[in-house]
């Protein structure tokens, strides 16, 4: 790929993200264009991200795979790992070499190198003042990403995280309370619709989410409105 072609395509990625709340799409729309955009442009090779519901608590709504799903909900159901703190703190947080934290986090340690992952990189997700998930990247060899790559993946995240926030007045926190409750919820029928193509087509979920993303990138609809339609039998992939 040319040095022109390469900018041109991360200028359509910033295009997609400040638009992808736009014309009635999600936030879990949102994600997904970021983590797709992260595989694409950087060394890493997967990607995750996490929101946090009105009680704190974290869940996946994007990743590349069901292999960076596990490595996240490993944290999650720990409560630590690199996501978690990079949540916690609202720091970038680097691991060169997953063995390296062992003692620190093991949970995610085993699950990371099972799956074949062998270095991480967790960006936390900022709107105004408020930490509201974080971006897990991975490397399948220990190792870090350049300094153009982490400028460039919280320059991704930065505008992610601003499209989310549309609400401007006194009702903004409640308004993303609000959109980020909907993403949780979009998340779960997203799921039952992988499920769903997965058995139909006796194929693995990553393909089955493969037929629902280029469905709605197709026809420029909700990820959410795929799945819908998948689930209630209104929808052939």
């Amino acid at each position: 790929m040319s040095a022109d072609q390469r900018e041109i395509d991360l200028a359509r990625v910033f295009v997609d993200l400040a638009d992808s709340l736009r014309g009635g799409h999600d936030v879990i729309d949102t994600m997904d264009v970021l983590v797709q955009a992260t595989v694409t442009h950087t060394r890493a090779s997967e990607a995750a991200v996490v929101l946090a519901d009105a009680g704190g608590s974290l869940h996946v709504v994007a990743s590349t795979s069901e292999r960076s799903v596990d490595v996240e909900e490993a944290q999650i159901g720990t409560a630590s790992g690199p996501c978690v703190a990079a949540y916690a703190d609202g720091h970038l947080l680097e691991v060169p070499d997953v063995h390296g934290v062992v003692d620190r986090w093991p949970d995610f340690v085993e699950t990371a190198e099972a799956s074949g992952l062998r270095a991480a990189a967790a960006i936390p997700l900022t709107v105004r003042d408020r930490t509201i998930g974080g971006m897990n990247v991975f490397l399948r060899e220990a190792g870090r990403l350049s300094d153009v790559e982490l400028v460039l993946l919280q320059a991704m995240t930065h505008v992610a995280t601003i499209s989310v926030l549309q609400q401007r007045d006194a009702d903004a926190r409640d308004e993303l309370a609000d959109q980020l409750q909907r993403a949780l919820d979009a998340r779960v029928t997203i799921e039952q619709a992988k499920g769903f193509l997965a058995y139909q087509h006796e194929t693995g979920v990553d393909q089955a989410f493969a037929l629902i993303r280029d469905h709605a990138r197709r026809h420029r609809v909700r990820l959410r409105e795929v799945a819908e339609g998948v689930v209630r039998r209104e929808l052939s992939l």
